[in-house]
């Protein structure tokens, strides 16, 4: 009878090998976590995966910290159990790391009365913004407020921006949520410009002008008013000019001496118009790569009831008050698939069908830039020369438009180009959270998604009956 194996025991050499390779073993993982968590810490790595990098600095945030020469403290008065804290606490740790000359601290008033009191915060969510003995304050904590309230106290620099009057111009102390510019406005006063309205009729442009605008009018200028505005352009002045279709024939007339022809046809796009909307409102596809205002862009334009604009000159052509033309740039294209329609009734009923007698094919021209010296120093620099923006449309920059994929970084890097500030001309897509800028889709997009799942569908059901014929004739 076989007897069974006897087991051996371990010897005092194996268990002691055995212990080392485990102490080794820990050691090794040990060695490997503290080195993992060195490489992580001077190495940050982290993945924005919300809708339009909610969580993350966009180009705007990184050029506004990128350029503060002087040290800025925000103090955050928060409840720490408030959602909104999140996400500002979030952009401050960010921002921190982005530039030295960032300090920060978070404050629970609940925990901290006494020092709330000292700062002069009697409510949950202010934000106290500080440098060289500037200071904002902005309540509910917003993030989006941040950056602009950094803006406004790291400059010293005094910027006016003037609104002509008197001619029907929209109103951008307006917050009526379709015809009112009050987001404009505001968008303007956080990149520290200082709005006022001018009468040129009054006395002309003020000298401190950095750019003037003209939103939308309807009424004709004076011819005492176009002498003062001839005046300032002819001294170098900005003017950016959003002139609607037939709007101010007396300025259209103007601005054609200096090579910017506002046309009297309406551009309708059927292609690009949004799903279920009507002809004349589209989306300006073509863009200039050339142009700070429009490579900045995080998305096409939004425009309704856009006229078309025409370049009339080459560089060198002459222009009023001894300038001289020096460069042209079509800054928005419609579509190929567009037209701009000489009926007068497609303003006021929205249908209209192209006629070549009558109309011109896209693209058209709906946003433009001239620029002017005198003809006897053009070889001054650009911010030197006399400059006019003008866009086809008002529409684009008022409430009801503005937050609509780019119209927020056209309407202001428009403004920040003309008053020298292109370091302000960047993507402002974080400020943007969704609601009104996250998806389009054009009537040509919507009819491929149609045809296509409908092509799709008849392809799959095809298969799987091939695939069932296929299986019970041969292999069952």
């Amino acid at each position: 009878m076989d007897r069974p194996p006897v087991e051996k025991l371990p010897t005092r050499g194996s268990l002691i090998k055995g212990y080392l390779l485990l102490v080794y073993t820990a050691v090794a993982f040990a060695a490997v976590l503290i080195l993992a968590n060195a490489i992580i810490s001077n190495h940050n790595v982290r993945w924005d995966l919300t809708p339009n990098q909610r969580y993350s600095l966009s180009d705007f945030d990184k050029r506004v910290l990128g350029g503060l020469s002087h040290p800025v403290k925000v103090m955050a008065f928060v409840r720490t159990e408030d959602p909104a804290y999140l996400e500002l606490a979030e952009l401050l740790f960010q921002a921190a790391a982005f530039t030295p000359q960032l300090q920060y601290e978070v404050v629970d008033v609940n925990k901290a009365p006494g020092l709330a009191r000292q700062f002069g915060v009697s409510s949950y969510g202010e934000v106290v913004v500080e440098s060289q003995g500037r200071r904002r304050d902005f309540d509910n904590a917003r993030s989006e407020l941040l950056i602009p309230a950094i803006l406004q106290v790291s400059s010293n620099e005094s910027k006016h921006i003037y609104l002509t009057v008197g001619h029907g111009e929209r109103d951008l102390f307006s917050a009526d949520r379709n015809s009112g510019f009050s987001q404009f406005r505001g968008l303007l006063e956080q990149n520290n410009y200082q709005i006022d309205n001018v009468s040129l009729f009054a006395g002309g442009v003020p000298d401190d002008a950095r750019v003037l605008v003209s939103v939308g009018p309807e009424k004709d200028f004076l011819p005492e008013e176009l002498a003062e505005l001839a005046k300032y352009l002819a001294r170098g002045g900005k003017y950016l000019v959003m002139l609607d279709p037939y709007g101010s024939p007396s300025l259209a007339k103007f601005l054609r001496e200096y090579h910017l022809d506002f046309t009297d046809q309406v551009v309708v796009d059927p292609a690009y118009r949004l799903t279920q909307g009507e002809i004349l409102t589209t989306r300006i596809p073509l863009h200039s790569e050339n142009s700070p205002i429009t490579r900045s862009m995080s998305a096409d334009a939004v425009m309704s009831l856009v006229r078309g604009i025409t370049l009339s000159g080459e560089p060198g052509a002459a222009g009023p008050d001894g300038l001289q033309l020096v460069s042209t740039e079509a800054l928005l294209r419609s579509s190929h698939e567009s037209w701009a329609s000489g009926d007068p009734k497609a303003l006021t009923t929205g249908i209209t069908e192209y006629q070549s007698s009558r109309d011109t094919k896209g693209p058209i021209t709906v946003g433009a830039e001239v620029a002017l010296a005198p003809a006897t120093n053009l070889h001054i620099p650009q911010q030197q020369m006399t400059r006019i923006v003008g866009f086809g449309s008002s529409a684009f920059a008022s409430n009801q438009f503005i937050e609509m994929l780019g119209n927020r970084d056209l309407a202001v890097s428009a403004i920040n180009s003309l008053a020298g500030d292109d370091v302000l001309i960047a993507s402002r897509e974080r400020l943007n959270r969704g609601e009104t800028a996250g998806f389009f889709v054009t009537a040509g997009q919507s009819h491929l998604l149609r045809d296509l799942g409908a092509g799709l569908e008849t392809i799959i059901l095809f298969a799987i009956a091939t695939l069932v014929f296929v299986r019970r004739r041969f292999f069952v």
